[in-house]
């Protein structure tokens, strides 16, 4: 458009130089021809001045006009008119009379010019109806002026195309006569009369010269208007000369066309070329737009490259975008479905396959395999050689089950738990086979970053659709045969049986009743009875958790104790249990004590000193009347940070007794580690003590290790007076069991006090 807009700008601005260089050169031809033609009336009117001044200067005619002789004179105007060559030439005398032929309108206005002329002059232009006529006046002196003869030239048709002739331009002479007032018209009507032509005039008699363009009836023109000075020195008429614009613009004609054709040429050229780089840069944008476009919507997209330019060079950076971004989104993909780890799929990946396995094998009626592992003992790889050590270990684990399942998808679930998904296609004993190909594998120690690690793993099949036709009942049922995998003793594989999935809802059910004991009361506490047999009294009582059950009515705790560990629900069955047995022995007198067991998962509380704080503060029981009975298992987790709680137990004045003694991991370092209040000898110790040999042999020295150790014992399940006997010989310090009572109401704890216990001992 600019370009356009350039092309068309020099255009014009020529269109204008031509036009006034045409109006310049026609004005200089009006000028000259002007001037010419007052050059050359000048000379006509000196040479028929000269002429007259013969004829005033002859006696003869000075003769015939002093005596009146009128043929005379009349004879000599004709010589005269007709050497000179004028037709119209007459003689005024000194009266105002007039000799000589012309039109009536003619010797009325000659008689009186003499008389008229401004002084000095000899020549003047008058108007008549029938014309207007240049005079040439030249005085007859005897020696006094008696008379003038005049010449009467008409400025007809033939004055102006003589005229006409001598410019070097075929211009157009024509002579202006005023009608009255200020209205010009041309002579012999060839120029009409208006106001553009008045002012033009004026202009002129104004003394503004110059030529300028005019509207005359045949078109535009240029014009210059010459006043023709009358007797009295004012305009009688004007000459006007003319040149049709059309004329003045014909030699430039070839140049104008040229100049327009150029201007087309170049202004189309513009246009080709506007358009050709137009499309040069749009259609690449416009790829480059429906590329963005294509990108956005997650299309993979390339530019075709077509030049080494700008927008070639755009192009190539696209492209480099493009690959770019293509590689980001495969990297996140990988990301999003893979483990960081290890590189194997994660557990949304394992999702997908599964779900699309399923579907797959329901079509073609085939089957699908999943085999949930976990690996055994990877806590304490974790623990005793550190994490980077188990990361080492989890990806070798990876790449010896990637290599054993080459037709499965192998995928980290999470932690230490990996899957293998299976299409069961024409081998169904490939998922035994591969599992048992896994423990084996997985049964010889691995060197993992110079340690030797003993590893084992569990494993849990499940067939769908048998064994569920979903993704979610297929997994479930696989974690449900891992489970029992683990067990029954860990390192084996075992499948889904309906069975599990039938005591899965069973422990599910009891899970959920336990939640809602715990927040409706449904716990209680019963109380058995620990007996001094040194002081013959009742010495105190260990706390029984009891749980009865709106519909499954009194369940005893080997039934949801370990559901509740499981679950972590024992964290606040245990708090509870000790906020009550404590709140309920504040009744009993001083030297009767509580003990209350402790689950190893309760010991590994943190917060658990602040729960045994608030129970002896809230209930204000003194501590040294709360005894804490742990078994050895809580050993298992670290025994240093079990040797610290028990010292901080023990500041607070809170007696510490190790239950089941004998049975467990027993290690008689435990015994030099802490000083514990008492040593519970277990009941499959008391139940032969009084009949074996052997068994009374181990309570001796499990008596005699406490003594040694200061330290108190309780005799579990004594049940008749044998048992009694032989415990009470041995220097046992209590003993509980049914010989001396079951486990009690609380309601019932003061009247068993208050009545005579001593006598069964």
């Amino acid at each position: 458009m600019l370009f356009a807009l350039c092309l068309l700008s020099i255009a014009g601005i020529s269109q204008i130089v031509i036009w006034k260089n045409a109006r310049d050169t026609v004005q200089a031809e009006l000028s000259a021809s002007g001037s010419v033609y007052d050059r050359i009336w000048a000379l006509r009117a000196r040479s028929l001045g000269d002429s007259a001044s013969v004829l005033a200067r002859d006696f003869g005619f000075r003769s015939a006009i002093a005596s009146g002789d009128r043929p005379t004179i009349e004879s000599a105007l004709a010589n005269l008119s007709a050497r000179a060559d004028v037709a119209q030439t007459f003689f005024v005398d000194s009266a105002g009379d007039i000799i000589g032929n012309g039109l009536p309108e003619l010797r009325h206005a000659v008689a009186t010019v003499p008389t008229t002329l401004a002084s000095g002059r000899r020549d003047a232009v008058i108007a008549t109806k029938k014309g207007v006529f240049r005079l040439i006046v030249s005085p007859v002196l005897a020696p006094m002026e008696i008379g003038w003869v005049i010449f009467a030239i008409p400025l007809d048709a033939g004055e102006m195309t003589a005229l006409q002739r001598l410019s070097a331009i075929p211009l157009t002479a024509a002579i202006l006569q005023h009608r009255g007032a200020a209205q010009w018209h041309g002579g012999g009507g060839r120029t009409r009369g208006d106001a553009a032509l008045d002012v033009f005039v004026a202009r002129a008699i104004a003394g503004e010269r110059a030529p300028s363009a005019l509207l005359l009836p045949g078109g535009w023109a240029f014009a210059l208007a010459k006043p023709l000075a009358g007797p009295t020195g004012k305009a009688e008429a004007v000459l006007l000369l003319s040149y049709p614009w059309t004329a003045a613009m014909a030699p430039y004609r070839t140049m104008q066309i040229g100049i327009t054709l150029a201007g087309v040429i170049g202004l189309i050229l513009v246009l080709l070329g506007s358009r050709r780089l137009a499309n040069g840069i749009a259609r690449p944008i416009a790829a480059l737009d429906a590329a963005a476009r294509a990108l956005e919507e997650g299309n993979r997209t390339e530019l075709i490259v077509q030049s080494d330019d700008e927008v070639g060079r755009l192009a190539h950076s696209f492209n480099l975008m493009s690959a770019g971004i293509v590689e980001r989104e495969h990297r996140i993909t990988h990301l999003a479905f893979h483990d960081s780890l290890t590189g194997l799929p994660n557990r949304t990946y394992f999702r997908e396959q599964l779900d699309a396995g399923l579907a797959r094998a329901s079509k073609r009626g085939e089957s699908v395999a999943i085999l949930c592992l976990d690996l055994d003992g990877f806590k304490g790889v974790n623990d005793t050689l550190g994490h980077p050590v188990g990361d080492v270990l989890l990806r070798r684990v990876g790449e010896i089950l990637s290599g054993l399942a080459p037709d499965g998808v192998v995928s980290r679930l999470g932690g230490d738990e990996f899957a293998i998904i299976l299409d069961h296609r024409g081998d169904p004993d490939r998922p035994r086979a591969l599992a048992q190909a896994i423990l084996d594998q997985l049964y010889h120690p691995l060197q993992v970053d110079g340690h030797q690690v003993a590893t084992g793993a569990s494993i849990g099949i499940a067939v769908g659709p048998g064994d569920g036709a979903d993704a979610d009942t297929l997994l479930k049922n696989a974690d449900l045969a891992l489970y029992l995998g683990k067990q029954d003793g860990r390192g084996v594989f075992r499948f889904f049986e309906p069975a599990l999935d039938a005591a899965a809802r069973k422990r599910r059910q009891l899970e959920l009743d336990l939640r809602e004991a715990l927040h409706g009361g449904q716990f209680r506490l019963n109380f058995q009875p620990i007996f001094d047999l040194k002081k013959d009294r009742i010495g105190g009582f260990e706390a029984l958790l009891r749980w009865e059950h709106p519909k499954r009515g009194n369940v005893p705790p080997i039934d949801f104790i370990s559901v509740a560990e499981d679950t972590g629900l024992i964290i606040a069955i245990g708090d509870w249990v000790m906020q009550e047995a404590c709140r309920q022995a504040t009744a009993w007198p001083d030297h009767v004590r509580i003990a209350v067991n402790v689950s190893p998962l309760q010991f590994r509380n943190s917060g658990f000193q602040n729960v045994i704080f608030q129970a002896l503060s809230r209930s204000g029981l003194a501590p040294n009347r709360l005894e804490v009975e742990i078994t050895e298992s809580v050993f298992l987790e670290g025994e240093s940070s079990v040797l610290t709680l028990l010292h901080q137990l023990r500041a607070m004045g809170v007696r510490v007794a190790l239950d089941d003694f004998g049975t467990g991991y027993s290690s008689l370092s435990y015994l030099r580690s802490f000083p514990f209040d008492k040593i519970k000898i277990d009941k499959s110790f008391v139940d032969s003590v009084a009949h074996d040999d052997s068994s009374a042999a181990i309570v001796r020295a499990i008596v005699d290790l406490a003594n040694a150790l200061h330290m108190e014992t309780t005799a579990e399940g004594v049940e008749d007076s044998e048992q009694l006997a032989e415990l009470r010989g041995q220097g046992c310090s209590s003993i509980q069991g049914y010989l001396f009572s079951r486990p009690i109401e609380g309601s019932a704890v003061m009247a068993m006090i208050a009545g005579p216990m001593s006598a069964v001992a």
